[in-house]
């Protein structure tokens, strides 16, 4: 039992940090120490964990699916008792709890190359960070030759573009879920080879015939054209032929002709676009996929600078669950051309916003991430500073 003790301390302790509770040292069994947890004396002696009462170990997986899949699965892993004590979760396959939130992949200089990488198909191992925890994760990709090169990751899941096939891949790199999305090729507003500035999932619940839950994964991506100085938002589903495209027809356009956003955050199946006047915009489905105002600065606050003195960026809060009433789990941070950089928590329930400290217990790299900075030594001294086009595999690469 030597290896369930192991993992149950484990989970236990991923437990207290989603509750924010104090988490306990437990004892080796048979050590004869005693510990005190929550003013209770625990007697460390060996347990039968295995027939851990069913209602319990449910109660468990929901808090770590809560917080981060990865405890979900290792708590399935623990024995057959407590995995089939979880067999009977029906949700579908791309709900949003089993998104790899937080999880970064770090990227290989072949990542951006479209040529077949050098290395064995069996030999495409990459490393996954946890944002928030510094936890890492190493897990092989699919084959190059059917899944083909790194397009973008959304909520931790992760892109592909396979010129062979001339298919897109969405596939989540824990559970393993794969779904198919059409190619690029013919598809208007793409001429002169448009930069990817954001990628995101919008998930579609919808019920099947019988009743079951059904849950589609739209993605939908962000591209600038520099030759035609214009900004396309592509969605699809698995099933379709072809990309839509998403009306933004409640944004104010500038004297270029130039829609005023050039990036975006995916969060909870939904995504999120800010724009240089500090707006932040959602993508809703129906009736057809179009853009709604979810946040806006009243009055003067609005910045109506052009998109030449600012830029704005959404990026993940990383905040405690205890603190998920005050927020919505991301900030805004907007650059200005002298440098001046302002980062805002959003607040979607009424569309405002509050300042964050500038010395906050957050290292932020542009265009989409957010790190803990106390659970990265290499990135003390960092708190609160922002990084504009720099790559966080320069800074955490060799040190997790």
């Amino acid at each position: 039992m030597a290896f369930v003790e192991d993992q149950v301390h484990h989970v236990a302790a991923a437990v207290d940090a989603a509750a924010g509770n104090p988490v306990p040292v437990l004892a080796a069994p048979g050590a004869g120490v005693n510990n005190v947890h929550g003013g209770i004396r625990l007697e460390s002696e060996e347990r039968d964990w295995a027939n851990l009462v069913q209602d319990a170990v449910t109660e468990i997986s929901e808090k770590l699916l809560a917080t981060d899949a990865t405890e979900y699965i290792r708590l399935r892993a623990v024995c057959k008792p407590w995995r089939s004590s979880t067999d009977n979760d029906n949700r579908p396959t791309w709900e949003p709890c089993f998104f790899p939130r937080n999880w970064v992949m770090l990227q290989e200089d072949e990542d951006d190359d479209d040529a077949t990488p050098a290395e064995p198909a069996a030999l495409r191992r990459r490393r996954f960070v946890n944002l928030r925890t510094g936890a890492t994760l190493w897990i092989h990709l699919p084959s190059f030759e059917e899944y083909g090169f790194f397009l973008a990751s959304a909520e931790g899941l992760l892109l592909f573009y396979c010129l062979r096939t001339e298919t897109v891949r969405l596939f989540n790199p824990l559970t393993t879920a794969t779904a198919i999305l059409p190619g690029f090729s013919g598809e208007p507003g793409l001429e002169g080879e448009p930069d990817l500035t954001a990628a995101g999932i919008v998930v579609d619940r919808r019920n099947a015939p019988a009743g079951d839950p059904i849950v589609v994964p739209n993605v939908v991506l962000v591209l600038v054209s520099s030759r035609r100085r214009s900004t396309v938002i592509l969605c699809a589903k698995p099933g379709d032929d072809h990309w839509g495209t998403v009306s933004a027809g409640v944004l104010e356009v500038d004297d270029g002709g130039v829609l005023p956003f050039d990036g975006g955050l995916s969060q909870q199946g939904c995504f999120y676009i800010p724009t240089y006047h500090g707006d932040v915009l959602r993508v809703e489905l129906y009736p057809q996929p179009h853009l709604v105002y979810v946040a806006r600065p009243p009055g003067r606050a609005r910045c109506t600078c052009g998109a030449h003195n600012v830029s704005s960026y959404l990026v993940p809060s990383l905040d405690d669950a205890n603190r998920t009433g005050e927020n919505d789990g991301m900030l805004l941070v907007r650059v200005f051309a002298d440098d001046e950089i302002y980062v805002l928590r959003v607040h979607l329930g009424n569309g405002s916003y509050t300042q964050v400290p500038q010395d906050d217990n957050r290292t932020i790299f542009l265009p989409g991430l957010t790190l803990l900075t106390d659970r990265f030594p290499s990135l003390v001294g960092e708190e609160g500073y922002v990084h504009v086009n720099e790559r966080i595999e320069d800074y955490i690469g060799n040190a997790v």
